[in-house]
């Protein structure tokens, strides 16, 4: 084999080992501890950790902003990872309708079975329902939204949303105090 060979030789085997560190990084786990809650709202480490990247550090900054609303940014390392919205609405609001446009941009929304009314789109997820908070009939609005581009398999990314978003809604009633209308008398 003349030197030349060998040299392609070794940049091929080494174009590979790298090809395949660089892989098995992608699928490291993070190496923070997911946390049992997010932005104030208990949820488990397992539906949240899909949507969350690698990295050291998870951090949230929720914001109240009064009557049921809040927005909430979940970062890794300083970098959004994800973005949740909560609102309390009338119960004739249409959030498909009133999102509608965040919806098309997040990607080929489609209904999911969460909720009254829900939607997966490649990088967010909406769900409502309808509850009594304060004696009053009101509707609970969730929204999930994931920044940057999405990834390869965006059928596992709207599994992983769905079932974020089915878990997170419940969650979301449980804290405002808001169970379903039609179990209240």
């Amino acid at each position: 084999m003349t030197h030349r060979h060998t040299n392609r030789r070794r940049v091929a085997l080494a174009v590979a080992g790298l090809a395949l560190l660089t892989a098995a990084g992608c699928t490291q786990p993070p190496s923070y501890a997911v946390p049992g809650e997010v932005c104030g709202i208990a949820v488990s480490p397992d539906v949240l950790r899909p949507l969350l990247p690698d990295g050291e550090k998870v951090a949230a900054d929720p914001v109240d902003l009064g009557k049921g609303s809040s927005r909430c940014k979940v970062s890794v390392d300083g970098e959004l990872a994800l973005y949740l919205q909560t609102d309390l609405a009338t119960p004739e609001t249409d959030p498909a309708q009133v999102r509608r446009r965040e919806l098309e941009r997040y990607g080929h929304p489609a209904p999911i079975d969460v909720g009254d009314q829900g939607r997966v789109a490649d990088s967010g997820a909406l769900a409502s329902a309808t509850c009594r908070h304060q004696g009053t009939d009101r509707k609970v609005i969730v929204e999930a939204q994931l920044p940057g581009d999405p990834p390869k398999d965006v059928a596992q990314r709207r599994k992983d949303l769905t079932a974020f978003i089915g878990a997170y809604l419940p969650a979301v009633q449980k804290s405002l105090g808001c169970p379903s209308a039609a179990s209240t008398p």
